[in-house]
């Protein structure tokens, strides 16, 4: 990577830092606003995970990007594994260790950096990474890496915003960076997909969740930590075409984001 490539990637670990910072108080409340449940996230995103991962009691799982611990605290209730949370934010590590509290002998939390995990090779039996992809500007270097601190077999659990399949024009992506600055990409959920198996994973799994959010809310979320006016996402949303209205939903008040969560086995062989 050269000089500007790297201060480039600098100053976006700076600015997700700050952003979460800023965030970490009330993270969990908007959360639980947008998803309409106390969890901040649909029950259905939730079970996801767990299902993935229900065969590994006492087995060793990093969740990359772990925040407030929203995954966390149901996944330790539910399945009882030894759980490792690595995250770029120290405070929103604090929310997390605060959740967590009740499961501290199997839990440990890591201030960390996802693009230089500090872990060895063969770690873990799985990994987790939700809503933190869009972060990483070469995905591709970190499923690979992801793959190489699995064990055989292992499983990882990829969960995040997604475009809409006929979105060829990344309507989503340039609203995301319109609101976002340390915004990188989102991919389509087959993109995703074909990016795994690339990486030498089999996908025996793949769910994308429809949900509506309203225009307020994205300012809420993520806009006014940037200084983003509700004015300039309604003018962006004006300039949508009928094709990514359609596919948006685009309303005077809200619009439909799609959630896609993939299961993918390390070498191809179940738990």
């Amino acid at each position: 990577m050269d000089s500007t490539g790297s201060s480039e990637l600098v100053e976006r670990k700076k600015t997700v830092q700050e952003y979460y910072r800023k965030r970490a108080m009330d993270y969990d409340q908007q959360k639980s606003r947008t998803w309409q449940s106390e969890r901040g996230f649909g029950a259905e995103i939730i079970d996801e995970v767990i299902n993935a991962l229900s065969a590994l009691k006492g087995k060793e799982v990093l969740e990359v990007g772990v925040g407030s611990g929203r995954i966390a605290q149901p996944l330790i209730s539910e399945v009882e594994p030894y759980f490792v949370g690595l995250d770029l934010s120290r405070e929103m590590l604090k929310s997390a260790k605060t959740k967590l509290s009740p499961h501290r002998r199997s839990v440990n939390l890591v201030l960390g950096d996802a693009e230089h995990l500090p872990f060895t090779e063969n770690a873990f039996d799985a990994i987790i990474c939700m809503s933190t992809m869009h972060y990483f500007a070469d995905q591709r270097a970190i499923v690979a890496d992801f793959r190489d601190r699995l064990k055989r077999p292992g499983v990882f659990v990829y969960g995040d915003l997604t475009l809409h399949e006929l979105d060829n024009r990344g309507f989503l992506d340039r609203m995301e960076r319109l609101l976002s600055k340390p915004h990188a990409k989102y991919y389509k959920p087959d993109e995703m997909k074909k990016l795994l198996e690339k990486q030498g994973f089999q996908v025996p799994k793949t769910r994308t969740v429809p949900y509506r959010k309203s225009y307020e809310a994205l300012i809420e979320d993520k806009g006014r930590y940037f200084g983003v006016k509700r004015e300039a996402l309604q003018e962006f949303v004006s300039k949508a075409t009928p094709e990514e209205q359609e596919l948006y939903g685009l309303g005077k008040n809200e619009m439909t984001l799609f959630y896609t969560l993939i299961t993918a086995l390390k070498d191809g062989r179940a738990v």
